[in-house]
């Protein structure tokens, strides 16, 4: 049976109850946090620096959000299009699908795909494809407070006391580990000092998303299908998933679970015939998946290679008491938060010097951040 790398334990430079670091503990966590980065795309991390209170904190405010009436929801929405997420994004508004076309085996994803789209995708072709591959989910985005250019939308007080205050409290400690954890990977790596920490200037275009996915009837999710509401908003035949296999296009992505166990969450095992997925669980109350995406990637020229991920759905239970007035099995909810480190706007995405030569010559065109994030968006929404 197949099993991912055990939890590692941050606590030697990390935890709060940590005062004092060695630098032959920091040497030998970067080592082993770089391992499991290089060799499967991502690490669970213990002992990390987030207080539990704080996780706890957030996950309350992540549930009293989404119980909102849609109308109050509605008040901070996301207007969608290049500009980054800021605010909430209702169910089946988002399209991951379209960032990686060839892992899905539905040719045409988007009328704006391109032929080379096409050309890799794998499977049955010839069946006529839904035209919309949609997420079930709705999310909150949460921006820089400092971001005066696209401020994240403040819910009226009197809706939800104290969410304004509780969230950006949470966003600051959580890109704050962030950061350190990129400090960590940098010298696992060997590469000079802030020669990737620096470019990433704190976390500037840091975003943290608040993920609400919820419960629905199984066919809904495994079948080619959509719902009928999802077909008259969007027309035509409709394709649902919690979310669609990606990768991230941050430095690091840092994901909270609600809850210990498997949850959903699946990441693509690698140099497996299929690139097929396996379950994640978290093992243990406040530990982080750390994954990394796509600016790593570029930046290390390929030496450390995005996590490709999807949320999946729980087995079917033996005797599952979670049936619809139909008779129908019902997929129970699933509440996540994580934070997409990113480098600010004006960053260079292209590879850094230190992991160029002439060996390894560079495998990505250089780019800012904020054009990389635009391409992104404008597709996503």
């Amino acid at each position: 049976m197949f099993r991912w790398p055990s939890t590692v334990d941050a606590s030697p430079i990390l935890s709060r109850n940590k005062f004092v670091s060695t630098p032959q503990a920091r040497r030998s966590l970067a080592a082993e946090l770089v391992l499991h980065l290089r060799e499967y795309g991502f690490a669970r991390v213990r002992n990390h620096g987030v207080a539990l209170t704080t996780i706890k904190g957030l996950f309350q405010c992540h549930r009293h959000f989404f119980d909102l009436p849609l109308p109050a929801k509605l008040s901070v929405r996301h207007p969608g299009g290049e500009s980054p997420a800021r605010g909430y994004s209702p169910w089946a508004y988002e399209k991951t699908a379209i960032l990686r076309p060839d892992l899905h085996t539905v040719p045409n994803l988007s009328s704006n795909s391109s032929p080379s789209h096409h050309a890799n995708i794998v499977g049955d072709t010839t069946r006529s494809p839904p035209s919309t591959l949609l997420d079930a989910r709705e999310q909150f985005a949460i921006g820089p407070p400092s971001d005066n250019e696209f401020p994240t939308p403040q819910l009226a007080e009197e809706i939800l006391p104290g969410f304004n205050a509780a969230t950006k409290m949470a966003y600051l400690e959580i890109r704050n580990t962030c950061r350190r954890l990129v400090d960590t990977i940098e010298e696992g790596l060997g590469a000079p000092t802030s020669s990737i920490i620096g470019p990433t200037a704190g976390g500037q275009g840091a975003e943290l998303n608040l993920n609400f996915y919820p419960e629905v009837e199984r066919n809904v999710l495994e079948g080619d299908a959509g719902m009928q509401a999802c077909d008259e908003v969007h027309g035509g035949d409709v394709t649902m998933r919690r979310i669609w296999p990606h990768s991230d296009l941050g430095v690091v992505s840092a994901l909270f679970q609600d809850g210990v166990g498997a949850t959903g969450l699946e990441l693509q095992v690698r140099g497996s015939l299929g690139g097929k997925f396996a379950p994640l669980s978290i093992e243990e109350e406040g530990d982080i998946v750390l994954l990394v995406s796509d600016t790593l990637e570029r930046w290390t020229n390929g030496y450390l290679r995005a996590a490709v991920h999807r949320v999946g759905l729980p087995s079917i239970a033996p005797s599952s008491n979670r049936m619809s007035r139909s008779g129908l099995e019902r997929v129970p909810e699933r509440r996540s938060a994580v934070m997409f480190f990113r480098a600010p706007p004006t960053a260079n995405l292209g590879p850094l010097p230190y992991f160029v030569s002439a060996q390894n010559p560079a495998k990505y065109e250089h780019m800012t951040a904020g054009e990389y994030l635009k391409n992104h968006n404008k597709r996503l929404y």
